[in-house]
């Protein structure tokens, strides 16, 4: 049986007077955070209360978050957040193949003196958060990465593109990571440590090359845990829906 949206979180019990767009952004945390899982039922009346705020807003929100794929909106029943799939797995895989190497290639062409400066600022923060292990701050970082090499690449559409794919992301590396025991050997940053130094040369086939590894590197991972059908807890199969372990 689903889960239902529980009132555990410090952040929504301190959340009052919020519109359409604060609802939005505070479930949308949420859900790319893992902290409702795939399967929980959006409850609007227990949000309403968390949240000091009418159905309209969560409503609209609800459905901006589907329109995201994010969460699967029932016309005549409760939405949920969205579930996992093995085709959507594999086309996320196929997406972050193609936007890393195109960001990156692009970065190594356009990037300023800022934005490698930037770049190098938060490899430094991802190695040190491999190094004692904390995963928020892992996941964070790399989703920061990306999001500056998308920067320096200098096209604006691109970079919603990877925003996008990163909010779709954060929640299969989450997930992925408990399956490992949420802990990542160094090894899993030779794709960032070989985007920064093309990019710092300003050698845009290596950085290309450098993006499609760091793609490689965790379509690896993934495919060793979720396509082999070893994700516990979750179903991978299209229409099912389970819960965290």
């Amino acid at each position: 049986m689903a889960k239902t949206v529980t009132d555990k979180s410090t952040e929504t019990r301190k959340a009052r007077g919020m519109g359409a767009e604060d609802v939005y952004r505070t479930l949308k945390s949420q859900i790319i955070r893992m902290d409702l899982a795939p399967g929980t039922v959006i409850d609007d009346v227990a949000i309403g209360a968390q949240l000091g705020v009418s159905r309209q807003p969560i409503r609209e929100a609800i459905i901006r978050l589907a329109s995201e794929g994010l969460v699967e909106a029932n016309r005549n029943r409760s939405s949920i957040v969205a579930s996992f799939d093995i085709t959507s797995l594999r086309d996320f895989l196929e997406s972050i193949m193609l936007l890393y190497r195109l960001t990156s290639r692009k970065a190594a062409t356009n990037r300023r003196a800022e934005h490698l400066t930037q770049l190098k600022a938060i490899h430094t923060a991802h190695t040190e958060a491999v190094a004692r292990n904390d995963m928020d701050a892992v996941v964070d970082a790399n989703r920061q990465f990306h999001h500056a090499v998308a920067e320096a690449a200098g096209n604006t559409i691109y970079l919603i593109w990877v925003r996008n794919i990163l909010d779709h992301g954060e929640r299969i590396m989450r997930l992925y990571l408990r399956q490992y025991d949420n802990h990542v050997v160094d090894q899993a940053l030779d794709g960032h440590r070989a985007i920064v130094e093309a990019i710092e040369h300003q050698d845009p086939d290596a950085a290309e090359a450098a993006g499609a590894l760091d793609a490689q590197i965790l379509a690896d991972g993934l495919s060793r845990s979720f396509l082999r059908g070893t994700v516990t807890g979750f179903s991978l199969t299209p229409h099912e829906r389970g819960n965290t372990p």
